[in-house]
């Protein structure tokens, strides 16, 4: 049974980066695949890209690639693997100059993987969030079973890439917001007000709550400050 249920606990274990290569090495892998797919070559495997990538330990670029296959953003090739469709446009932009419409593109994808969709889901109800805050998000999402620090290496990487890729801003005062362009994207919940009782809509911050009008009375004499009548001034 121990042996069932650790396996089960494996498969929802979501696939995160290798935790010793950099992010943005990583992404160097990622553009040796786009160009020798654009070159024609199939079935490219991590002996092919690690020259190109500048990195010298093969074993170190075959541990990368799972994670990047995972997102698509890499795809299985015969034995070995290509350059999605994204990656390879990803790269051209930016071959060209395009740099905006390069990460607009990769913005767009990252915000359909599990760990995008996580994010802009827990800035529904925060507006900002320090990096701890995030990795206790992704390490959520991601099903791990042991916080180690493999794991938050591996998670801090991908706050990374969801900052190079600007789905994720700092602020000034070191904190990460959501980008506003995907803010937008963000849909807004129409909350109906049960027409058979007495209740009315409190919004605080991002949230939304529907509170009985006479539970909201006897908090606010409770909770609330009296005001004596000269107090009071009606505009």
């Amino acid at each position: 049974m121990r042996a069932v249920a650790r396996q089960n606990a494996e498969e929802k274990e979501k696939v995160l980066p290798f935790h010793v290569v950099k992010i943005e090495k990583q992404l160097y892998i990622l553009k040796a695949f786009a160009v020798l797919r654009e070159k024609g070559k199939v079935g490219v495997t991590y002996k092919d890209v690690a020259p190109l990538a500048g990195i010298r330990s093969k074993t170190n670029v075959s541990a990368c690639l799972k994670f990047w296959c995972s997102i698509g953003l890499l795809e299985k090739e015969n034995r070995g693997y290509r350059a999605s469709d994204v990656t390879v446009e990803f790269f051209r932009k930016l071959t060209w100059g395009d740099k905006d419409g390069a990460w607009s593109l990769m913005r767009k994808h990252l915000a359909r993987t599990w760990f995008g969709e996580s994010v802009i889901s827990a800035f529904k109800v925060r507006i900002s969030m320090s990096e701890d805050d995030l990795i206790n998000v992704l390490g959520s999402a991601s099903g791990a079973v042991k916080r180690d620090n493999t794991t938050v290496r591996s998670l801090r990487a991908i706050v990374k890439l969801l900052e190079l890729s600007k789905i994720i801003v700092k602020d000034k005062k070191g904190n990460f917001k959501l980008n506003q362009e995907l803010m937008k994207g963000v849909r807004s919940r129409e909350v109906k007000l049960p027409e058979d009782r007495d209740v009315i809509k409190v919004t605080i911050g991002e949230e939304s709550f529907i509170v009985e009008v006479e539970a909201l009375k006897e908090f606010v004499r409770k909770h609330g400050k009296r005001l004596a009548k000269e107090e009071i001034e009606l505009e």
